[in-house]
């Protein structure tokens, strides 16, 4: 993505289909928070358990992310009745609940467990009845809740929106992406029957199931949205605010002649429908550390950093642990000398809970997230500001190396491949790929319980400042 910020948002208007609901759009637990219900949970085989959890809700993409500290068990004094086929809450402990929920603004999750179903686990007519009850109660006194019902199961989990049949996904985000809740009927096409036999129809299923984002429709960007729409993802946004230029054609996969003066991310949606054309694609001419577009990434399932941008990567890489979205960044640098090309670095790096930030492994500069976040104007009006931005050499077969990389990465979080690396360092004069781990700021504004981490709407985003009505 370049510098130049430019606002105008153009969406899809040339596909009529609507858009299918978002696999993730969902409640949204931060790794290992759900594995940690789950076991305490089924401590008890013959009795039902609850627990509750507090979420923040964003209505605008129906997602929940479980806030801090997670869930807890429902106290044993919190029960009017329990046995091995129900259990019932006091009328006390709900109204408690209630007043938590509305004095903090948070959306409520009520979780009980099927100690004895077999495989996921469904709403029964007994919890039917009940949810009926509650949400009745709580829309008098939260009716801002967003409250949400969660059965927990031996063999998984299922969730609803509390009292009706609108199911809500359950993912429990980290370096390993897991669908906790019931992935639902699936069917992989003839064309992905080589990868089905790689990972299975169950990792074809949620490829096929999730929206991802691609920002950046550049040099590494257009590679990666080539390769997802040969993987079978089957609903990509692709953000970036350029156009393409003579110069980008040496590296842009789609592009020719003809396309120069055209918005890099029309050529993207142009590549993926010449390999789908059932595909839905969104193209967004954009900059994504603008607000508008900024809101929209909590919406996705997964994110594919693909900029040269320190503004950007300082956004999307705290969306990633803000709202759980797990992201994976990029990069390829070649530095030319006296003698010629004397380096040639990548690093692939996946940002999610319990993954080091962006701000940790000191990838972000601050002065120059400054600078990229100003708009012409206020660069030209500042002294501190000098210079122009030099062009970077670029080659596509290294930005395709780092794009590979990168995807076998979203992979090996996603599927039963058995991709463990989550960050790795490139040496293409050396000829080598490693992978390497980083320490975390146990106190980091971005990736800790103490920051950004699972704090969803409830935190501001470090996006560029919205321009009044009737700006430039």
């Amino acid at each position: 993505m370049g510098s130049e910020p430019r606002h105008a948002v153009e969406l899809d208007e040339h596909d009529p289909r609507p858009l299918e609901a978002s696999g993730m759009s969902g409640l949204r637990f931060a790794a290992p928070d759900y594995s940690a219900l789950h076991e305490a949970m089924l401590r008890e085989a013959d009795r039902e358990t609850c627990a509750i959890a507090f979420a923040y809700p964003n209505p605008a993409c129906d997602a929940w992310v479980v806030a801090p500290p997670g869930v807890e068990l429902v106290p044993e004094s919190a029960y009017e009745r329990r046995d091995a086929t129900s259990a019932v809450l006091s009328p006390a402990f709900l109204v408690d609940l209630a007043n938590r929920a509305r004095a903090q603004s948070l959306g409520l999750v009520l979780a009980h467990t099927h100690p004895r179903s077999k495989g996921a686990p469904v709403f029964s007519p007994v919890d039917d009845a009940g949810e009926a009850e509650i949400k009745s109660y709580l829309e008098r006194r939260a009716p801002d809740s967003a409250p949400l019902a969660m059965v927990v199961g031996p063999d998984g989990c299922r969730c609803r929106k509390l009292g009706s049949t609108t199911e809500v996904p359950v993912w429990e985000v980290g370096e390993t992406v897991k669908l906790m809740s019931d992935a639902g009927p699936s069917s992989a096409a003839a064309a992905h029957d080589r990868q089905v036999r790689a990972f299975g129809a169950a990792g074809q299923a949620i490829l096929s199931k999730l929206h991802v984002a691609v920002v950046g429709g550049g040099g590494t960007g257009s590679v990666v949205v080539q390769q997802l729409a040969h993987l079978g993802v089957r609903r990509l946004t692709i953000i970036d605010p350029d156009d393409v230029e003579t110069t980008n054609l040496n590296r842009l996969v789609g592009a020719g002649p003809a396309d120069i003066g055209t918005a890099k991310v029309k050529v993207a949606r142009r590549t993926v429908l010449a390999v789908n054309p059932d595909a839905q694609v969104e193209a967004v001419v954009g900059d994504i550390v603008d607000h508008a577009i900024a809101q929209r990434l909590a919406s996705f399932d997964f994110v594919f950093l693909c900029t040269d941008s320190h503004a950007s990567r300082a956004v999307v890489g705290q969306s990633a642990y803000q709202h759980l979205v797990p992201t994976i960044d990029m990069g390829v640098s070649i530095t030319v000398g006296a003698a010629g090309v004397e380096y040639v670095t990548g690093r692939v790096q996946m940002l999610a809970p319990g993954a080091t930030c962006l701000s940790c492994t000191r990838a972000l500069d601050g002065e120059l997230i400054r600078r990229e976040m100003m708009t012409p104007e206020q660069r030209a009006a500042d002294p501190y500001v000098q210079g122009v931005h030099e062009p970077q050499p670029a080659v596509i077969s290294l930005n395709s190396t780092m794009a590979s990389l990168a995807v076998t990465m979203f992979l090996g979080a996603l599927t039963p491949i058995p991709a463990q690396a989550r960050f790795q360092l490139y040496d293409g004069v050396r000829g080598t790929v490693r992978p390497t781990v980083a320490r975390a700021n146990p106190t980091c504004i971005v990736c800790s319980r103490e920051g950004a981490l699972a704090k969803g709407t409830s935190w501001p985003l470090p996006v560029r400042p919205q321009e009044p009505r009737g700006g430039r």
